[in-house]
């Protein structure tokens, strides 16, 4: 195997299949249909149309987001466990959304014949009964992300794609929802709340079905036991997931004190409820153009600089929030796109970052928990959600705002201004504060990955018995082969092609070329990813273009392929190493070998390099080829082997000091080399020569 590279802008495009990205992105499309009918009007609702007084109102919000954040914690430790034909997390998108739905719509259906301790109990019942709904759709909605692909820059896609559906279904919302908050005192107000709320669950139903057909599993679980007390232990030995959280908790309540009163500080600070929709419209502009760059900000200036950074921003838009004076809606639509623009980007990281905590709680402590890793910081968002609820409906509460009233007092008018503005860029600014300690950057993180697929070929090798080509040796993951194992890595034309299978009749044992030939290499470089089929040899040519660009500006394109094709290959390719050494020894060019076996204690590791010159020339008559095509097919697979093997596996070919021996053959006979690589050998591994056994050929 081989590995990585970026590309040019235009194709950094197609990583993961756009289909995947935009199925995805429906998902929480269906969530925000649900959950910004709460966070944006449920306060209103309560205090405007159902008559709840806002200090009571502000109770419910944050009594019912904390107990959200419990069931958060339930459906973390409940999703997941049970492995079905469709995975272990897609299911409950269809199997918990109906009961969500059918709270929402009673949730908003409140009777007018209610006396007022009935109605707060309605209210907190339902409201109850939608978060536990809620949680069981997006918890493992929130986990599909990290199940999906283990790649970096795929997950800010990911997380910017997320972001942009939930701004336009929030954009989409504030059309339908808040002309009825113009005058709440209409007879039918009710009823067209009810009708709307109905309508509005069944487009849910069916963008979590489009969710559910088109997003795939890829990731594994981890072997680990998944469960309240090891996610417990996890978080404990996991620093990036507690100080993410940590940030969450105090940028999450910033921003749902501000969500908490956006509808009053749109019909009494600007001048009417129909302004709403244009102040969401402007948030929802700098939401959306902050998550296109998310990608590339994370790259070029690390995850936890772009979030502090884009949460400063965020800052600036509250506080000219705070400043806007009463009537003044350019001001209040500038201060909106800048707030957009910096609470956008900065929750769209820290859902790519949640993505990056799972890997290190799986290295830490060897369990994987998607699950139980997003409602832990669920749980804390949720937590911070119903502490900004709360303070927005107790802020404008102290400052005298009168429910129903047709003009509010300059003094409610100034506590409005407060808990939209002044109260979260102080909390906001005690996230960025908290985020500055975030340890886990882009090279720890690439490091961990590729540290997990090393633990993977070792794992894979530890199920060997004493009668295998490989033994457990006295260390915990110590490895000895008592059958030659050699791997050979060369430049293109460097003679591999003769040498092992040399070694290997030598030896005695079987002999397993490249995994991909210059044909295919060749074939793949020459194709235009949009004509190839959708066949297995189609996505995997597909995936080997990605590796054939001439360009190698560093990261986004570096982390390319499909997914779902990178990390099959990856498995697969330990797999089928392992078994090609652990029952007779082998002799293996290429398919990161080096790499997988290195702490194979007997194993020797050869690398093959030559002129340029004499490797055209030795190319073209092996192969029957022109020199010219020689040489071409040099500079391509010189360039493509290295890359795939830095992305997938980790590990640097051209790194002289990963081999036992270096043989140059422009300087000896590949015989002469063959006799080289068979005494180096019998120095590592004593009396390998006089061990029976008929050389194979496994090679493809």
């Amino acid at each position: 195997m081989t590995s990585t590279s970026t590309a040019d802008e235009g194709r950094t495009t197609d990583i993961l299949p756009r289909s995947r990205i935009l199925g995805y992105a429906m998902g929480d499309a269906a969530n925000n249909v649900a959950f910004q009918m709460t966070s944006l009007f449920l306060m209103v609702y309560m205090t405007d149309i159902a008559g709840v007084p806002a200090a009571i109102a502000g109770v419910i919000y944050g009594v019912t987001k904390v107990w959200a954040g419990v069931t958060d914690l339930l459906a973390g430790n409940t999703v997941g466990r049970r492995q079905t034909r469709h995975g272990r997390l897609r299911p409950w998108l269809l199997w918990a959304s109906p009961f969500l739905a059918v709270s929402l719509v009673m949730l908003f259906s409140t009777p007018a014949a209610l006396g007022p301790m009935a109605t707060v109990a309605w209210i907190l019942l339902f409201d109850a009964a939608f978060q536990l709904g809620y949680s069981f759709v997006n918890i493992p909605y929130g986990s599909l992300s990290s199940a999906m692909t283990e790649n970096a820059t795929d997950r800010s896609r990911l997380a910017g794609a997320r972001s942009i559906a939930s701004s336009v279904t929030g954009v989409v919302l504030s059309l339908v929802l808040s002309p009825q908050f113009e005058d709440t005192t209409a007879d039918d107000v009710r009823l067209r709340f009810t009708i709307a709320t109905v309508v509005l669950a069944v487009v849910a139903l069916v963008l979590y079905w489009i969710c559910f057909r088109n997003t795939k599993e890829v990731v594994p679980a981890g072997t680990g036991k998944v469960n309240l007390r090891t996610t417990l232990q996890m978080v404990r030995r996991n620093p990036p997931l507690l100080l993410l959280g940590g940030g969450a908790l105090f940028l999450l309540a910033g921003s749902f004190t501000m969500n908490a009163v956006m509808m009053y500080y749109a019909r009494d600070v600007v001048g009417g409820a129909g302004f709403f929709t244009l102040l969401f419209l402007l948030q929802t502009v700098g939401t959306i153009a902050a998550a296109v760059v998310i990608p590339r900000i994370s790259d070029r200036f690390g995850k936890r600089n772009g979030y502090m950074g884009l949460a400063l921003c965020a800052i600036a838009g509250l506080a000219l929030i705070g400043l806007t004076p009463t009537g003044s809606l350019p001001m209040a639509l500038l201060a909106f796109l800048v707030y957009g623009v910096g609470f956008g980007g900065t929750n769209a990281l820290m859902f790519s970052m949640q993505a990056d905590t799972v890997d290190y709680g799986e290295w830490r402590t060897g369990t994987r928990a998607e699950g139980g890793s997003y409602s832990i910081l669920s749980f804390v968002r949720k937590t911070g959600q119903g502490l900004g609820g709360f303070l927005g409906g107790a802020i404008i509460g102290a400052f005298g705002y009168v429910s129903g009233a047709p003009d509010q007092t300059e003094q409610a008018i100034s506590g409005i201004k407060v808990a939209a503005g002044w109260a979260p860029a102080a909390l906001c600014l005690i996230a960025v504060a908290v985020m500055y300690f975030y340890p886990l950057g882009a090279e720890q993180h690439r490091g961990i990955v590729q540290d997990l697929h090393k633990r993977r070929a070792r794992s894979a090798l530890g199920e060997t018995t004493a009668d295998s080509a490989v033994v457990a040796g006295p260390g915990a993951h110590q490895l000895i082969a008592n059958r030659p194992v050699v791997t050979l890595n060369e430049l293109y034309g460097a003679g591999a092609s003769t040498i092992a299978p040399r070694v290997a009749e030598r030896l005695g044992v079987p002999y397993a070329g490249l995994a991909f030939s210059s044909e295919d290499l060749e074939r793949a470089s020459s194709s235009r990813p949009v004509v190839l089929s959708d066949s297995t040899t189609g996505r995997t040519l597909r995936w080997l273009h990605t590796f054939s660009w001439p360009t190698i500006d560093v990261d986004v394109a570096a982390e390319a392929g499909d997914a779902q094709v990178s990390t099959a290959m990856v498995r697969n390719n330990i797999d089928e190493v392992v078994q090609l050494v652990k029952d007779a020894g082998g002799v293996v060019v290429g398919r990161d070998a080096t790499a997988i076996l290195a702490d194979m204690r007997g194993a020797v590791h050869i690398r093959l390099v030559g002129d340029f010159g004499d490797r055209v020339a030795r190319a073209a008559a092996d192969d029957g080829i022109s020199r010219a095509v020689a040489a071409q097919r040099q500079v391509r697979e010189d360039r493509m082997r290295p890359r795939m093997s830095r992305r997938l596996m980790g590990w640097e070919p051209n790194d002289l000091s990963r081999y036992h021996l270096i043989i140059d053959t422009s300087r000896m006979s590949l015989e002469e080399a063959v006799d080289e690589i068979v005494v180096a050998v019998e120095i590592e591994l004593p009396g390998s020569t006089d061990r029976g056994g008929d050389s194979g050929d496994d090679g493809q």
